[in-house]
């Protein structure tokens, strides 16, 4: 009997202690905890669902584009007011980067069924914003003329502002053909056509003597001008950059050079935007000189249209 009694001990202290407190009374013995795994019932984690993308109405898709020339119609305006060309490149990265911006706004937009097809156009011409620029800048890049002298900067940024206008342009010209008259786009993007500097299609007055030095003498030349470039005659004893005088005469015009002493040289230069300030063409220059001696005894009558029956012989010289 005492071996029986002595196993029921522990069971009994075993169905107790899982009733009772998480202390064990002393000589009771302590479950030892599971190695099994507990295998619960699988949760279900809620999943959001898609957002879809409403379709924009015509109306809408109008409002779309007219915000995104809205936006960068003052990055355009800037552009257009930069006061030399370290201004000007500052700001073009600054444009180029709101178009890039606003294309990216474009392409999140779901268009109107009927507009597929053109708003990934649309989208296409927003990309070809920045090589457009660049393929219109090419003349601002320039810094010499035709001429092999420094181009000043008011036409280069003159050509610059054009390029932008001519970029502009064509990107709203894309985005028309693309979209149809349902959809209007450009007259904020597109700015003005600049105004070219007086400078570029300079001229000097017809029969303006432009140099003189020395004493005047009785000798006289008549000019006639048939050509369809301004000339600048120069009178000399011996270097055109030393003239005695020099008069402007325009493109099928008539002048008269008086007062010129003793036997002398004819100089001529020819071409387009007049530099009144340096007495040079900036483009489209030339330069020659008559082969003779005009002398004092005479007044002599020149014509500058070429012909076959011509008299008078002439070279090409350096510029003067």
């Amino acid at each position: 009997m005492a071996v029986r009694i002595g196993l029921l001990v522990p069971v009994v202290a075993l169905l107790l202690c899982a009733g009772c407190s998480s202390e064990p009374e002393q000589g009771a013995l302590t479950p030892r905890p599971s190695t099994s795994t507990a295998t619960s019932a699988p949760s279900a984690t809620p999943t959001a669902k898609p957002t879809t993308v409403p379709r924009l109405t015509v109306p809408q898709y109008q409002a779309a584009l007219t915000n995104s020339e809205r936006a960068l119609r003052p990055y355009v305006v800037r552009l257009m007011n930069s006061k030399s060309l370290a201004e000007f490149a500052v700001r073009r990265a600054q444009l180029e980067g709101a178009v890039r911006l606003q294309r990216q706004a474009l392409a999140k937009v779901v268009p109107p069924r009927t507009l597929d097809s053109a708003h990934q156009r649309v989208l296409a011409a927003f990309d070809s914003y920045p090589s457009r620029l660049d393929s219109q800048l090419e003349k601002a890049g320039e810094t010499k003329t035709s001429c092999g002298l420094t181009r000043p900067e008011t036409i280069r940024l003159y050509w610059a502002r054009s390029g932008v206008w001519g970029a502009a342009s064509a990107v709203a010209r894309d985005v028309g053909a693309a979209t149809g008259k349902s959809i209007k786009f450009g007259t904020q993007l597109v700015p003005p056509s600049p105004k070219p500097p007086a400078l570029l299609n300079a001229r000097g007055g017809n029969g303006k003597v432009i140099q003189r030095s020395g004493a005047r003498g009785p000798g006289r030349l008549q000019i006639t001008n048939n050509s369809s470039a301004d000339v600048v005659i120069v009178v000399t004893n011996s270097n055109p950059r030393k003239p005695q005088a020099s008069i402007y005469v325009r493109a099928n015009n008539s002048a008269t050079l008086r007062g010129i002493r003793g036997n002398y040289y004819v100089y001529f230069k020819s071409g387009s935007a007049w530099d009144a300030a340096n007495r040079r063409f900036l483009e489209n220059c030339s330069y020659e000189r008559y082969e003779q001696i005009f002398s004092k005894a005479f007044d002599w009558q020149i014509s500058l249209a070429r012909t076959p029956l011509g008299n008078a012989p002439t070279s090409e010289v350096d510029a003067f």
